[in-house]
C-alpha cells in the first residue's frame, strides 16, 4: 500500500529560468514544486537556470516545502551537472524526464554521487510505458512514477493527445498499475486546459479513478482544483468513520463481514476507509 503520509496531490512545474515565477511559487499552495530545467529552459539559458534554481532553494522561502528539480535527460549534455548540483544541495528531489529504463535510474543514482534523494521518474515514451513495471520495481518507497502524455502521444505519432482515450489512455492506466504494483506513488499527467475549470476537474477525477494519488500542474490556477479532487470530502470522511465503527462492532462479535447501506463490507473495504481517514488527517495537519 502506498503511504499517505506525504501529500503529493498537486505537483506544480515552475520555469527554472524565470526569477519572478520562482519567487511567486513560494506562495502557491501546491503540495510539490518542481523547478524545471528541461522543457521550460532554452539551450543558452541551461547553466544559468540551474544556478538560479539552486540559489533559490537555498533560501528560507522553500525550507518547509516539498521541492524537486526536473533535470535534463540522461542523453543530454547537462544531465551530469544537473544531477550533481541537486545532489550537493541535498534538500530537493530529482525529477527525471524520458525515464525509459531501469538503466536511466541507475545512471541518475551514479550521477548523484550516491546521495539518496527522492525521484520522480516521468514515463513519456512508448519504450518507457513498456518498461514502467521494471522501473517502478527499481524505485524506493519515497519515489514516484509520473505520466507525461504529451510526449508519449508524440512518440506514438498520434494526431490526438487526449489522455482519456486511445493509446494515451491505455498508457495512462499502465503507469498507475505499475506504480501501485510496487508500492510507489503514481502522479497523473498534466491537463493542457488552463481556463476551463470543469474540464480540469473532470481530467483530475478521471486520474483519481485510475489509481493516481496526485496530478502534474502547469498553471497555478490548476492547483486548488487538483487539491480539492484529491482531498476526501466531508461526506467520505463521515461514511468512513461510520463504516469503521460498525467494523469494530462486527469484530467484537466475531464477524469478518457485515452489510452497510445494503452493500457487503469486508477487509479490503475497511482498508480503503482507513486510507481515506489517514489522508484526511494528514491534509488537516498540513493546513494548520
Amino acid at each position: 500500500m502506498v503511504s499517505t503520509q506525504i501529500l503529493q496531490r498537486s505537483v506544480l512545474f515552475v520555469p527554472g529560468s524565470e526569477q519572478k515565477r520562482i519567487e511567486k511559487a513560494a506562495t502557491i499552495p501546491a503540495d510539490v514544486l518542481v523547478f524545471d530545467l528541461e522543457d521550460a529552459v532554452s539551450i543558452p539559458e541551461k547553466t544559468a537556470a540551474r544556478q538560479c534554481v539552486i540559489d533559490a532553494l537555498k533560501t528560507s522561502d522553500f525550507v518547509n516545502r516539498q521541492c524537486f528539480v526536473r533535470i535534463n535527460g540522461v542523453i543530454t549534455d547537462w544531465f551530469n551537472d544537473d544531477a550533481q548540483a541537486v545532489a550537493e544541495l541535498g534538500t530537493a528531489g530529482i525529477m527525471l524526464p524520458k525515464c525509459d529504463s531501469v538503466d536511466d535510474i541507475i545512471q541518475l543514482k551514479n550521477a548523484s554521487n550516491g546521495v539518496n534523494l527522492p525521484i520522480f521518474g516521468i514515463v513519456e515514451t512508448a519504450l518507457s510505458v513498456l518498461s514502467a513495471a521494471d522501473i517502478a520495481k527499481q524505485m524506493q518507497s519515497n519515489d514516484s512514477l509520473c505520466f507525461g502524455h504529451v510526449d508519449f502521444a508524440s512518440d506514438m505519432q498520434l494526431n490526438d493527445n487526449d489522455a482519456s482515450k486511445g493509446a494515451v489512455y491505455h498508457a495512462r492506466c499502465q503507469v498507475a498499475l505499475a506504480a501501485r504494483a510496487f508500492g510507489i506513488t503514481a502522479i497523473d499527467n498534466i491537463s493542457l486546459e488552463v481556463k476551463n475549470e470543469l474540464s480540469m476537474r473532470d481530467d483530475a477525477v478521471l486520474g483519481q479513478h485510475l489509481g493516481y494519488s496526485g496530478k502534474l500542474c502547469i498553471h497555478p490556477r490548476q492547483v486548488d482544483i487538483v487539491n480539492a479532487v484529491y482531498t476526501p470530502t466531508d461526506e467520505q470522511v463521515k461514511k468512513a468513520t461510520q463504516i469503521l465503527k460498525h467494523w469494530d462492532e462486527a469484530q467484537k462479535n466475531g464477524e469478518g463481514v457485515f452489510t452497510y447501506e445494503n452493500k457487503m463490507v469486508d477487509l479490503p473495504v475497511i482498508l480503503a476507509q482507513e486510507s481515506i481517514l489517514a489522508r484526511s488527517k494528514v491534509i488537516t495537519e498540513n493546513s494548520k
